[in-house]
């Protein structure tokens, strides 16, 4: 598939989902203010799908998509209404949206900072990440992935900052952390309540 097909029917994905969601909550209007949550549920579909289909590239998403557009565009269509049906149910369950920020504890913003700038060093990173969001997507969450993988792992390393002694050199093990993860997404599909915070202008997706 050639680079720029798989960019053009990208583009038509994007637009229907756009249609799907507009179809489920009343008032939304995609190509104003509004725009974002399909930039989102367009980024959890193509994540979802990375994970669901076990393959890295996503022209061979977009291959096997515009295969399926031409040969059932109905069977497309029904599942994508399927799928954006489920976001939005997580979207509702998972994300709150602020009109301001709300401070938090000065140690926690330290220690959240520090813990950023050691992943930032650590190897297997993206592997961590990636097999992180495997494991939410496992367990049944669609919603806003790699932003809930990325805190996970965060407040992790936090926590093991704020266990070390002050001044020693902290060695992060990729595994031990992905097995502390592990245990926290187990739980989330016993859980309810919100994992993002979102501080995005007022009046915009309190609604839905």
């Amino acid at each position: 598939m050639h680079l720029m097909t798989a960019v053009n029917f990208r583009s038509e994905l994007f637009s229907l989902l756009a249609k799907e969601l507009e179809n489920f909550i009343p008032q939304f209007k995609p190509y104003t203010l509004d725009y974002q949550v399909v930039v989102y549920a367009s980024k959890d579909l193509e994540t979802w799908l990375r994970v669901k289909m076990d393959v890295d590239d996503n022209r061979v998403i977009y291959k096997r998509l515009e295969e399926l557009s031409r040969s059932n565009p109905r069977e497309l269509k029904v599942s994508v209404s399927f799928w954006a049906n489920a976001w939005l149910k997580k979207w509702r369950e998972r994300v709150r949206v602020l009109s301001k920020g709300f401070e938090m504890p000065r140690d926690y913003i330290e220690r959240v900072r520090e813990a950023k700038r050691i992943l930032q060093e650590m190897e297997f990173k993206a592997e961590l990440r990636n097999i992180v969001v495997k494991k939410l997507v496992d367990q049944g969450e669609i919603c806003m992935t790699e932003f809930i993988a990325d805190n996970l792992i965060v407040e992790e390393v936090a926590k093991r900052i704020q266990r070390a002694n002050k001044g020693s050199i902290i060695i992060l093990d990729p595994i031990s952390i992905y097995n502390a993860v592990s245990v926290k997404v187990m739980r989330l599909s016993r859980e309810r309540g919100p994992l993002i915070y979102l501080n995005i202008k007022p009046n915009i997706f309190q609604q839905y």
